[in-house]
């Protein structure tokens, strides 16, 4: 794994809030996904729901059904190559257990 992935936990966690910046493609890239899966997988619910702020880009995205409606099967790095080192990783804990 590259290093930027093995450390990001570390950055992740020591953050206390996590700004999520909520575009119209934002579900559609995996980094992106990576990034509040780690999140979630190191905190409880509880605490990291309450680190995670989300903010939408534009007004008429409506943030919650599309995150309720995510998969990580639509979502994709522009770098085939690091898509595919995600990929290994989210294919060692479960495609299920990362789209919950």
């Amino acid at each position: 794994l590259s290093d930027g992935l093995k450390v990001l936990p570390v950055y992740v966690m020591a953050c206390s809030r996590v700004l999520v910046l909520f575009g119209s493609t934002y579900a559609q890239r995996l980094w992106c996904a990576w990034e509040l899966f780690v999140l979630f997988s190191f905190a409880n619910a509880e605490q990291a729901t309450e680190r995670v702020l989300l903010k939408p880009m534009l007004t008429n995205l409506d943030v919650l059904a599309r995150f309720a409606h995510f998969d990580v099967a639509d979502a994709h790095c522009y770098d085939p190559n690091e898509e595919a080192r995600l990929r290994q990783v989210i294919d060692m804990v479960g495609t299920e257990e990362f789209n919950e």
